[in-house]
């Protein structure tokens, strides 16, 4: 990222943050790239309950009055304006503490012992430093180490509900077998 870019962004983060609070919302984070079609900004927002297409609505036609009244964007740009996701990346390492126990897909910018990807469990954060156990081992590396990071989110599938209801209706039918009421 160009210091025009990290700049630029500062500046987006300032004029979005204070709108958002006033709605009951978050910045979730910002993502800025380019391409022959122009520049493109993406701001994703979070709030308690999460967010939905109004909210994202709202948000883009107010921030992209700002954004053209500031003239941030030097160009055409498009602006994207949504929730983070079930499969949110993570732009901060304090958005992961209630992420701990949670399956994570991470990139890093540098390989370490030969690999730059590693998918598992979030297990601790100590300092900044996350430990993910892959495979059943801990990998340890520090969050400036960090190029992207996201959440894993597994759909339960039609198999996996039956799975669940069958072993919901077997427990009850052996708790009421050892309480006698059977």
């Amino acid at each position: 990222m160009t210091q025009d870019n990290a700049k630029a962004l500062a500046r987006i983060r300032e004029l979005a943050e204070p709108y958002l609070e006033s709605l009951g919302l978050s910045l979730w984070g910002l993502e800025f790239g380019g391409s022959d079609a122009g520049a493109a900004l993406k701001v994703f927002i979070d709030g308690p309950d999460g967010v939905d297409v109004e909210d994202c609505a709202q948000v883009s036609r107010q921030l992209g009055t700002a954004l053209d009244l500031e003239d941030l964007i030097i160009g055409s740009y498009h602006l994207e304006v949504s929730s983070p996701g079930l499969e949110r990346r993570f732009f901060e390492l304090s958005q992961l503490p209630p992420y701990v126990g949670s399956e994570l897909d991470v990139t890093l910018g540098q390989p370490l012992d030969g690999r730059k990807r590693f998918k598992g469990i979030l297990t601790a954060i100590e300092g900044d430093t996350l430990i993910l156990t892959c495979e059943g081992v801990p990998a340890r590396f520090s969050w400036d180490a960090v190029a992207k990071a996201k959440a894993v989110y597994h759909f339960e599938t039609p198999e996996d509900m039956k799975a669940r209801a069958k072993k919901r209706t077997l427990s009850k039918r052996d708790s009421a077998v050892s309480s006698g009421q059977e």
